[in-house]
């Protein structure tokens, strides 16, 4: 998911040698000035509009910076995590409104025979959440651990002490398909809806303008910053 910021230079055509011998560096200083004034909003953006987002949220959006030789900036969302999902494609719903797509997580749950096909897990109301609105990653893999466990104890027909001692279950109560907690101990048995399974791609609405914030910068300040580039280079070049 990116953007690129170009300059239409058609108006130095006629311009003099001078001139032209230092458009392809003041293009991309005036370039470079308007893609991290874009990165800048973009982050500020994605703190309005989220709720406690993290690190890697906040600081997804990138530049990649133009050249005298390229005369392209692109102001782009960081497509790798070291663990997780990456942010251009956990954030591209709120973007281009679209469907989620399926996270880690829920490709392992489907792998795993938990999760059936067509089937998304969204949060239950007694799942614990980060200050990010998220369950851990710790505790996904808390959960997958201890479901795989479980089952495997089943196939095999016997009670393992990992088995035995598994917190968490998929099954359907009160008509909810989903991963439950066990609580209550012996005598007063409990289950906490922890995630929730749900038929089809849960739709998010847009509501990070990533392109619209870019294009109104560039916009208002392509030609204020080319201005101030070509004036800087050409007095510089005659020093």
């Amino acid at each position: 998911m990116d953007i690129s910021v170009k300059l239409d230079t058609s108006k130095f055509d006629r311009a003099s040698a001078e001139l032209k011998k230092q458009l392809p560096y003041a293009s991309s200083v005036a370039l470079n000035n308007v893609a991290f004034r874009i990165r800048g909003e973009e982050r500020a953006a994605i703190g309005r509009i989220f709720v406690n987002p993290a690190k890697l949220t906040l600081n997804s959006v990138l530049v990649k910076k133009a050249t005298k030789r390229s005369g392209v900036a692109k102001i782009f969302i960081r497509d790798e995590a070291t663990n997780g999902t990456a942010p251009s494609q956990y954030l591209a719903p709120s973007v281009i409104d679209e469907n989620r797509i399926e996270k880690r997580f829920e490709r392992a749950l489907r792998h795993a025979g938990f999760l059936p096909r067509g089937m998304y897990a969204v949060h239950g109301k007694e799942a614990k959440l980060n200050k990010h609105g998220n369950i851990s990653v710790a505790t996904y893999k808390k959960i997958l651990a201890e479901l795989r466990a479980s089952s495997g104890s089943k196939m095999r027909g016997v009670d393992s002490a990992q088995g035995s001692k598994s917190k968490y279950f998929v099954g359907k109560i009160n008509g909810k398909l989903g991963i439950w907690k066990r609580a209550g101990g012996k005598r007063n048995p409990t289950a906490k809806p922890i995630l929730i399974f749900l038929k089809g791609r849960p739709n998010y609405r847009q509501r990070f303008p990533f392109v619209g914030i870019a294009q109104g910068i560039a916009r208002r300040h392509l030609p204020i910053e080319l201005d101030k580039a070509m004036d800087h280079a050409i007095k510089t070049s005659k020093r």
